[in-house]
């Protein structure tokens, strides 16, 4: 799985030096505004406590993946349930978010990939790590497909 993995991010990078270069600056920081609000939208419904929102903001499919320690959860479904058991569904549970966008790269116009930070504060723990996101624009929406949080 850790090769298959590798191969699919080698070819993401590689794919990006390639397609990148056909989108035009302004098609770029469209592409980075977008997702950038999202981000934001995503990270409010998490601190206002609204698992649903938050899910909102991943592609609802079966090829979803969420990959955090050594999991490997598949699924828009598995992942809310992932989320849900974990933290709740509610303020209390889930805490206070907050996401640090190091890098936003436009694969080509209908997908992306976000790296950052990101900090979450429970009533009971804290948790710090990194992310690597793969958004795909769906109809006007970017969601993401692939989550890889540690």
């Amino acid at each position: 799985m850790k090769k298959i993995l590798l191969i699919i991010c080698a070819s993401l990078i590689i794919s990006t030096n390639v397609s990148a270069k056909e989108l035009t600056p302004q098609q770029n920081q469209k592409i980075q505004s977008e997702i950038t609000a999202a981000m934001t939208k995503s990270v409010k419904c998490w601190n206002n406590g609204d698992l649903e929102c938050f899910m909102d903001g991943y592609v609802q499919s079966d090829k979803t993946l969420f990959i955090s320690g050594d999991k490997f959860i598949y699924g828009w479904q598995n992942s809310y349930n992932h989320y849900k058991k974990k933290y709740g569904d509610d303020k209390k549970g889930m805490g206070h978010l907050q996401i640090t966008v190091e890098d936003i790269n436009p694969i080509d116009n209908t997908h992306a990939y976000l790296t950052g930070k990101w900090h979450l504060t429970t009533e009971n723990k804290e948790y710090n790590g990194v992310t690597s996101l793969i958004f795909e624009k769906v109809g006007k929406k970017w969601q993401i497909i692939l989550d890889h949080s540690n």
